[in-house]
């Protein structure tokens, strides 16, 4: 799909040492509890970003901006991000955003997929339109894009594609920070 219908994606470390990534850790999980008493990932109770929510999240989305404007050659103007935290059984359902990129950052998990098996353990999913639009493919063309979690991975991706999250089996949370951007 990418050499007919270019849809870029990024995915890279972003570089933060397991200290940094352990303080992280603790004000994502300190906010989730403050935010969070559904124990859902998609049922926090409010829309507020984490920068403004604690400075310890500053350098992060500065880091995250730098890095995004770089690859997709824009500016961005806004970044909202908040808090998702997986305990084993939880998922994230289908979904789009309004927003021009989206981005996750996996602070800490432990996610094994081992997808041959059939075992796809917190895995994201972007989906190529060609899933829920129609069934026609061209020879090449992937339905759809596995991105496996792991500490320290940064993916960004267009909004609209529909993404979703499998089940996340592993013994400690995932904690991730998702990001909404707009861009000029």
């Amino acid at each position: 799909m990418q050499w007919l219908f270019a849809s870029p994606v990024l995915r890279t470390p972003l570089g933060l040492d397991d200290l940094r990534r352990q303080e992280l850790k603790d004000k994502t999980l300190s906010i989730y509890g403050q935010f969070n008493p559904n124990r859902k990932p998609w049922s926090r109770s409010s829309r507020e970003s984490l920068e403004g929510l604690d400075p310890a999240f500053a350098d992060l989305f500065c880091r995250i901006k730098d890095t995004a404007s770089q690859a997709f050659g824009v500016e961005v103007i806004s970044i909202t991000g908040r808090e998702v935290v997986q305990f084993k059984g939880d998922f994230i359902p289908p979904h789009v955003e309004s927003s021009h990129l989206s981005a996750i950052y996996w602070v800490d998990g432990d996610a094994h997929p081992d997808h041959t098996q059939g075992e796809h353990d917190g895995a994201l999913v972007l989906q190529s339109p060609i899933g829920p639009f129609g069934s026609k493919a061209l020879p090449g063309e992937m339905r759809v894009c596995m991105v496996d979690p792991c500490p320290d991975l940064l993916l960004v991706f267009p909004s609209h594609l529909l993404h979703f999250g499998h089940v996340y089996l592993g013994d400690r949370p995932s904690v991730e920070i998702h990001m909404e951007m707009e861009v000029i």
